[in-house]
């Protein structure tokens, strides 16, 4: 015979099971266990807890002295392309209007257009084919044929530059008539490095010291502009 207090918990324990076992009562216990759990990301989403990469910038000090960084900033400048001294100081617009000289080469103008086409991609100057007019920025491209030697072991093979027109009073503009021409005298002169180089000198950019610069006197084969052109770039076309 079950006494009365082994009978008191039977009868819990039974109810217990039939709870757990009834369909409404597993919802509700699903349903309280999805709002808890939601409940917990919105608490964890208030707080921002900073990652061991974060904790470290903010302890670590930069392992760069200040003379290192002085070195650093010297470099670049040494490094950094010159400006022809026409367009030193000068605001031009950035857009130009470019045409082919009568009787070039297919083989000049294509190296010409591809050079074209690699400082349009820039979006600091923006090429166009045209005459354009005397208050706009032109280029003309062309050819000459020349035995011409720099220095001793250093033929010229090409030349380039820009040529600065000021109107001053009421009227007054700024403009550059530019020329780019290649040196057929020399097969080594039809390169797209050469006609990157001359549109360059066109453009505004002087002789750098900095081989991988296209502005290096001494033709290196570079096709693509460095950090250093670019920056010389801005500084002219704002």
């Amino acid at each position: 015979m079950l006494k009365p207090r082994r009978i008191f918990w039977l009868i819990i324990l039974v109810l217990g099971i039939l709870l757990l076992t009834n369909n409404n009562f597993q919802l509700i216990t699903k349903n309280a266990i999805s709002e808890t759990k939601q409940q917990i990301n919105q608490v964890v989403r208030n707080f921002k807890i900073p990652s061991l990469a974060d904790m470290y910038e903010e302890t670590v000090p930069s392992t760069k002295s200040s003379q290192s960084q002085s070195n650093e900033l010297k470099c670049n400048q040494t490094k950094a392309t010159p400006l022809e001294s026409n367009v030193q100081g000068k605001t031009l617009s950035n857009t130009y209007y470019y045409r082919f000289a009568s009787g070039i080469p297919a083989n000049v103008k294509h190296e010409f257009e591809l050079a074209i086409k690699a400082y349009n991609q820039t979006k600091i100057v923006k090429l166009v084919a045209g005459k354009g007019t005397q208050k706009q920025n032109q280029i003309i491209f062309s050819i000459y044929n020349a035995a011409k030697k720099v220095q001793d072991g250093v033929i010229e093979l090409g030349i380039g530059g820009p040529d600065i027109i000021q109107q001053t009073g009421w009227d007054a503009y700024t403009v550059n008539h530019a020329k780019a021409s290649l040196n057929v005298h020399y097969v080594q002169s039809v390169r797209l490095s050469v006609a990157m180089h001359e549109l360059g000198h066109a453009l505004g950019l002087d002789h750098s010291t900095d081989r991988n610069s296209i502005m290096y006197p001494v033709d290196q084969g570079k096709t693509t502009l460095s950090v250093n052109d670019l920056a010389a770039l801005k500084k002219i076309y704002k």
